[in-house]
């Protein structure tokens, strides 16, 4: 039986998958340069095979090399990959217990965008929002776990905001 990695374009996907898991498609073709058709034929026959596993959420399809990251991990780095949220878990990392007034203060977006995102990091086990009379405090989960993934994984983000908060957490300020 023929090794689902000898072919060289096969080799890259996964590659590419191992170094960065949780990349959408897209990201994949950007990084890879393969034609649309190659890279969904070779993404379906890594996945049939058992290689890769294959997570579809919202408009996303997110690949990961099956057993390399437990399921709290791929959810994690599902959030981590996008960067509204990867933003809010960084600016909660730095600031637990914040409010939405003050967590939106540091943004861009709307209060509904942000609103939007922190109930979908919510839905998804990330963020906890604690009810203290009128006021919500929004914390992450397991900063440990969400932290070391970042450090791990600081290159593949391509984001500044992710360095300086491994550099601080790394650098003991933690």
């Amino acid at each position: 039986m023929q090794d689902p990695l000898d072919l060289e374009n096969r080799k890259r996907i996964f590659e590419c998958i191992r170094q960065s898991p949780g990349l959408h498609f897209r990201e994949i073709q950007r990084r890879t340069s393969l034609p649309i058709g190659v890279l969904e034929y070779h993404l379906n026959y890594l996945v049939q095979k058992g290689l890769l596993s294959l997570e579809k959420q919202e408009n996303f399809s997110r690949y990961y090399p099956e057993g390399q990251l437990s399921s709290d991990k791929q959810r994690i780095l599902s959030a981590l990959r996008q960067e509204i949220p990867r933003g809010i878990i960084l600016y909660l990392l730095r600031n637990p217990g914040v409010t939405h007034g003050e967590l939106l203060s540091n943004f861009t977006v709307s209060g509904g965008t942000l609103s939007y995102h922190v109930k979908k990091l919510t839905n998804k086990g990330v963020v906890k929002v604690a009810k203290k009379g009128r006021e919500s405090r929004m914390t992450v989960i397991d900063p440990d776990k969400v932290a070391d993934l970042l450090i791990i994984y600081r290159r593949t983000f391509f984001d500044r905001l992710v360095d300086e908060f491994v550099a601080a957490y790394v650098g003991g300020g933690r």
